[in-house]
């Protein structure tokens, strides 16, 4: 049978798929991207990151971060940091970048390293949240010294049972009942004396003289970290206060609310504060308020399952998703409030097939929400059913393999963010085992194409530069991604900052200008801005296979190419059955045009696959098409 020239092609590319075979993926559809971009079918390297904050915070160390928006309306990026806040507002309509703080913490008042942090905006002012309270409530005794108007006593609290807590804690002490003593509650830090017994320090503000007592009983207390409320018209840091209130009459305490208690996170959702309290329980505030009603606005979901929450998210009208470790529920908030009027506010369970992993994942991205379960990343769109959601295939099937190595000690800690009609997921990947590498934080960033309805690559940064939170906000006069990395003053060779997403065309800057830490990997450059660290970006097509499982000799194929002066790019053809792998051509483009190049492939297989890797520059790869010879039987080559 006479020789049968064939051609194959891909014009187009939308996206890759790592798990599939790659004899079986579609046309435009790659097994492999990193660091790359697949805009209007084009396949080009991403542009690289720029460091925007300088070395100035590098002997802090960070916990967390957020955005908050200014009287003016201008963007500004909170730094968290263990006993003090920086705001760092990006170069914005004309105005340069500046950096404001530090905003120190009440004394005492820290976040260790590790521990909860996270910020919410809300009636002019930021919460920062330090973690929930302890489940473990005491009851105790209180006894105090003669303490003159305006004068400082010590307070000594004698509990019924040993408390197991430490010098420097915080603990809120409340009584149950009213009496002229009551003013002795609130949140304190304290210094232990004994297995039952502590001290703390009080200031009589009260205007009258409280005089020594005995052994006052009807109190109890509970170690927790009371949010930090930070106001934008003082400047100033106030712990938010644990006393309880009772706005009715009378000498019970009937009626209570209390600022804001300690909590892991919280929303501000329809003019309230929704916050989780424990693993099982919310709470809600008051409209346009920081009080909260611990009777009437108390909600207590899957108690007994053994789950958690993990997160919210802002639904439709006056519903909120609350996702938990195992399931997700709906959240219905009654928005009267008139205590005459029995509540509809209720909960419902969406399902409990599958829930969240991380509480940063979940994003909302126009019609979608996304988030990262145990089962990979998931989509839901209102027109879905949610309640078999559990059967529905997730969104990160097609790189299914990928999440095989993720960190799953760490993968709380993962974070996303919606940007540029992509979805962007950082998670932690386990390194390669070696002693003198940290713990994995996320190093690395998955992209979802939501036009593309593909997953468009897998970009690598310069080791350190760890997405420990992605953020939209503004950069001179529109809206851009930053990946913020925290600080960390206890490992100096690690650089904390601020970096825009998709600045530079000549590389990552991540290291700031003060010169390379010996030593460092090449290929990288050097200038006043700091070190460029050159991307790898990487493209791996499908198998070529003609549709047929017989032996080819592959001649040339054709790359179209449209670059700039002094591009760089390899190209390595893979052949299958026989497997065999040769670098086809390392070129460097002489002149700004479209180019096609055409090497010569000249090998032999069932099927073969090209690797293309931008060396340098960002030239764009529009299409490939592959020329073969088959026959009915296998070939034996005369050259």
């Amino acid at each position: 049978m006479p020789s049968q020239p064939q051609a194959e092609s891909d014009n187009s590319y939308t996206g890759f798929a790592s798990r599939l075979d790659p004899a079986n993926l579609p046309q435009g559809i790659l097994q492999a991207a990193q660091n790359v971009r697949l805009q209007r079918g084009i396949a080009q390297p991403r542009k690289g990151c720029q460091r925007l904050t300088s070395t100035d915070l590098d002997d802090l160390t960070m916990v967390g971060s957020t955005v908050w928006i200014d009287s003016a309306g201008r963007d500004n990026i909170v730094l968290i940091f263990t006993g003090s806040m920086y705001l760092y507002r990006p170069t914005q309509a004309g105005s340069a970048a500046v950096l404001l703080g530090p905003y120190n913490f009440p004394t005492s008042r820290t976040i260790v390293s590790g521990g909860v942090a996270d910020a919410v905006q809300a009636l002019n002012k930021l919460y920062i949240f330090r973690g929930q309270a302890d489940s473990t409530i005491f009851t105790a005794s209180v006894t105090n010294p003669d303490i003159g108007i305006g004068a400082t006593g010590t307070i000594t609290v004698t509990t019924t049972a040993p408390h197991g807590y430490s010098t420097g804690n915080e603990v809120t002490i409340r009584s149950s009942t009213f009496r002229t003593q009551s003013a002795l509650d609130g949140n304190y830090v304290i210094t232990v004396t004994g297995a039952s017994t502590f001290t703390y320090q009080f200031t009589n503000t009260t205007g009258v003289l409280f005089t020594a007592n005995t052994a006052l009983t009807g109190f109890t207390t509970v170690r927790g970290k009371p949010p930090l409320i930070w106001d934008s018209n003082t400047l100033t840091f106030t712990v938010a206060s644990q006393k309880y209130t009772n706005p009715s009459s009378g000498t019970a305490l009937t009626f209570l609310t209390v600022s804001v208690p300690p909590a892991d996170f919280g929303i501000y959702f329809q003019n309230r504060l929704v916050i989780k309290a424990a693993n099982q329980q919310i709470f809600v505030s008051d409209i346009l308020s920081e009080q909260f009603d611990l009777q009437l606005n108390d909600f207590l979901i899957n108690q007994g399952g053994n789950d958690s929450i993990v997160g919210f998210l802002p639904w439709i009208e006056n519903q909120f998703l609350v996702f938990m470790r195992n399931s997700i529920n709906l959240a219905y908030i009654d928005p009267r409030f008139d205590i005459t009027v029995p509540s509809k506010s209720q909960i419902t369970v969406i399902t409990n097939q599958l829930g969240c992993l991380a509480r940063r994942t979940i994003v909302n991205a126009g019609q979608y929400v996304l988030f990262l379960s145990a089962k990979g990343v998931y989509l839901l769109t209102p027109q879905l059913d949610l309640k078999v959601i559990g059967n529905t295939m997730p969104l990160s099937e097609p790189i299914a393999d990928f999440f095989d190595n993720l960190d799953y000690s760490l993968v709380a800690n993962s974070v996303a963010n919606y940007y540029d009609n992509r979805f962007y997921i950082a998670v932690p990947i386990v390194e390669p085992v070696d002693p003198s590498l940290p713990p994995s934080r996320n190093n690395r960033i998955l992209v979802y194409n939501l036009l593309n309805k593909n997953w468009e690559s897998i970009d690598v940064y310069p080791h350190g530069l760890n997405a420990d939170n992605l953020v939209v906000s503004l950069y001179e006069y529109q809206r851009r991604l930053f990946i913020l990395t925290n600080f960390n003053g206890s490992n100096p060779v690690e650089f904390g900052g601020v970096f825009l997403e998709g600045e530079r065309d000549n590389g990552d800057i991540y290291q700031g200008g003060e010169g390379a830490i010996l030593p460092f990997n090449l290929p990288e450059d050097l200038n006043s801005g700091g070190v460029i660290n050159q991307i790898t970006s990487i493209v791996r097509t499908r198998e070529f296979t003609f549709n047929s499982l017989a032996e080819k000799r592959y001649s040339r194929a054709e790359f179209q190419f449209s670059n700039v002066l002094n591009d760089v790019l390899s190209l390595t053809a893979t052949t299958h059955d026989p497997d065999s792998s040769q670098q086809i051509l390392l070129y460097n483009f002489a002149g700004n045009s479209d180019g096609t190049l055409r090497p010569r492939v000249a090998m032999r297989g069932s099927s073969v696959d090209f690797t293309v890797n931008f060396l340098y520059g960002r030239p764009s790869l529009k299409g490939i098409t592959v020329h073969a010879i088959s026959a009915s039987r296998p070939m034996i080559s005369q050259e």
